[in-house]
């Protein structure tokens, strides 16, 4: 089966789409390295939308973007938690545009149409959104959770995520560790590659590292990728 009608363009693709179906018993973290333009988190939305919605395997999904100012500036900033976390989700809901229509000839012709299926999956609580700070002292149980920019994370932070995983709960670290935004930690000591040195070996992880000649952007984005 091919998760939400996806079918993947390479062989890294292959790779992570069978971790990711992989049954939650069997593989319950999956860690996805690579750079930009890879589909790792497109491809973590599009698995969990089909265990969510079609499969109805788990509750809901859960995504979290860590960043280096979120947690420090979140709790003064204005307005609800979800208003305050917006802005850093938006890649998520790009993607998102992109898997609920998947006719790519006509899938912008009615913005407002493409809109309301993408909050229809939100107003449902199909998908929810939180700051990496949020998961703290919580077990959660039966729910799909991406952890995009993973890289981004603490030591710290990625093993407090992974030990939070309640029973039936599939937990997906993605990101690049060529590309951290937290001043204090380098390609070795961020949380994405801490956990992926700390799992090596561990029944219950899969691990899959993309490279740049997988990348599905554009030729631009592949190139750039290289360049700078």
């Amino acid at each position: 089966t091919f998760p939400y009608g996806i079918t993947p363009k390479n062989v890294g693709q292959k790779f992570m789409q069978e971790a990711l179906l992989a049954p939650v018993n069997d593989i319950p973290l999956v860690i996805v390295k690579g750079p930009a333009g890879t589909a790792k988190t497109f491809y973590s939305l599009a698995c969990g939308l089909q265990k969510v919605v079609e499969e109805k395997e788990y509750r809901k999904i859960l995504v979290c973007r860590p960043t280096t100012t979120m947690d420090e500036d979140l709790g003064f900033l204005p307005g609800t938690e979800n208003e305050k976390i917006a802005p850093y989700m938006r890649p998520i809901k790009d993607n998102l545009e992109v898997l609920v229509d998947s006719n790519a000839n006509k899938r912008y012709e009615n913005e407002k149409e493409l809109s309301e299926k993408v909050q229809y999956l939100f107003e449902k609580e199909l998908i929810t959104t939180e700051a990496v700070g949020f998961l703290r002292g919580r077990s959660i149980v039966k729910q799909w959770i991406i952890i995009d920019e993973a890289q981004n994370l603490t030591p710290k932070q990625a093993k407090a995520i992974i030990t939070r995983a309640g029973e039936g709960t599939k937990i997906i670290l993605v990101g690049d560790p060529e590309q951290i935004d937290n001043p204090f930690m380098d390609t070795r000591t961020n949380g994405l590659s801490y956990a992926s040195s700390k799992m090596q070996g561990s029944p219950y992880c899969a691990q899959i590292t993309l490279d740049g000649g997988e990348c599905v952007r554009s030729k631009l984005s592949e190139d750039a990728a290289k360049r700078l």
